[in-house]
């Protein structure tokens, strides 16, 4: 029986045209889960997309949890490209610098950026296979249980990846639909963790976005 604890990154750069690097929160919050998770550590398998911000936070938690064995990157563990799918919504985006100077002139960017990204998440999901995207919403599900299908049942796996990659497992395990999933990712918070138990050949849901050990750093729960 393999367990897999799903490890959303540490809170990246605010930056949104620069967003894949661990910001310096973020990698106290995965110092901080690794110091959490420390005493009760067992042998494991790491792996990680191959977003920086993924490596990262996979690297710092190694180096804090005292686990020098090598991880797995694999792309197949990849968020979506959550800016095609932006700049499909808002064609004239597509000029970075536009971009910036729209969010700019918001009393709240971070909140301007959120309200065009969920219209453009519907969007991306209703679109079908035959829509522009880099990569259509059913070819995302389609390579997240594909590469989860991939570890073996004989070892527990810790898999740093990206709040889209989780939401669409935790969807298909509980056989939810695009919608549920589009709610989930946009509530994961940055270094939670989620918990899928394999079962005569089933995946079941053990713990989402588990966040116990910010307990004493409420501060620190970031979603981005």
């Amino acid at each position: 029986m393999a367990t897999v604890y799903l490890v959303r990154h540490g809170q990246a750069a605010r930056d949104v045209l620069d967003y894949d690097s661990l910001s310096a929160l973020g990698r106290l919050q995965i110092q901080h889960l690794a110091n959490y998770y420390r005493p009760y550590w067992q042998p494991a398998l790491r792996h990680s997309g191959t977003l920086v911000r993924q490596r990262q936070s996979e690297s710092v938690f190694g180096e804090q949890i005292g686990d020098q064995q090598a991880a797995t990157a694999d792309a197949r563990w990849n968020e979506f490209d959550f800016l095609d799918i932006v700049r499909q919504h808002r064609p004239d985006w597509q000029d970075p610098a536009q971009m910036q100077q729209d969010l700019g002139r918001e009393d709240h960017p971070g909140r301007a950026f959120l309200s065009v990204f969920r219209g453009a998440l519907e969007r991306w999901v209703d679109a079908g296979t035959d829509a522009p995207y880099t990569e259509s919403w059913t070819d995302f599900t389609t390579r997240t249980a594909a590469v989860l299908s991939t570890l073996d049942d004989d070892n527990t796996h810790w898999v740093f990846t990206s709040g889209g990659v989780i939401s669409a497992l935790v969807c298909q395990a509980l056989k939810l639909d695009a919608a549920a999933a589009m709610r989930i990712n946009l509530g994961l918070h940055n270094a939670s963790v989620t918990a899928l138990v394999s079962q005569r050949g089933q995946w079941r849901l053990q713990g989402m976005n588990q966040t116990q050990h910010f307990v004493d750093q409420p501060d620190w729960l970031t979603f981005h």
